[in-house]
């Protein structure tokens, strides 16, 4: 596969293009700011329990987590009382900031391995790819099942995911074999 090998940072950039743009659609939803059930309009959402939702893009939920992560970690730090009798809330929060930070990561493994072009950076890669993959796929089985069409940044995310992962692991393959 030395054709592979020959256009991989053509491939990486390809596939960080797409990143941004399924990071520009919608990934999840919130009934933060919305109203009741009988006002539910277009472009809000209507699930089955009554409810009236918005869908958030990627780029939402990532920046909301990276302005929240260090407040809440900085909270933890010094003992503050905000999350005292609400542990089970926190670490739910708390784990969906990391979920995001390792749905984010993949961008910089890729950025890295186009810089370092190291077996090393490669492998990160990988394992960033994969655990990203696994992540977002949780992240769409969490979701409302009547919500799961309009989804289609979260399913063009997994979709490069997948194929982040092939490219890198046939990188990986075709590079032991040049070698």
């Amino acid at each position: 596969m030395p054709w592979l090998d020959k256009h991989k940072t053509a491939w990486r950039i390809a596939l960080l293009v797409l990143l941004a743009v399924s990071f520009a659609g919608p990934w999840y939803y919130s009934s933060d700011g919305v109203p009741p059930a009988e006002w539910c309009r277009d472009p809000l959402v209507l699930l089955e329990n009554g409810r009236c939702v918005r869908l958030v893009s990627g780029a939402f939920l990532g920046l909301t987590m990276a302005a929240f992560f260090p407040v809440m970690v900085a909270d933890v730090l010094r003992g503050a009382e905000t999350f005292a009798g609400r542990g089970r809330e926190f670490l739910g929060a708390f784990l969906f900031a990391l979920l995001a930070l390792a749905i984010i990561q993949p961008v910089v493994t890729t950025l890295l391995a186009m810089l370092r072009r190291s077996r090393r950076a490669g492998v990160y890669n990988i394992v960033a790819w994969g655990l990203a993959l696994a992540l977002s796929i949780v992240l769409a089985v969490s979701a409302p099942s009547e919500l799961l069409p309009r989804l289609w940044g979260l399913w063009l995310y997994v979709a490069v995911a997948v194929a982040g992962l092939a490219l890198e692991w046939a990188l990986l393959r075709a590079q032991r074999l040049l070698n």
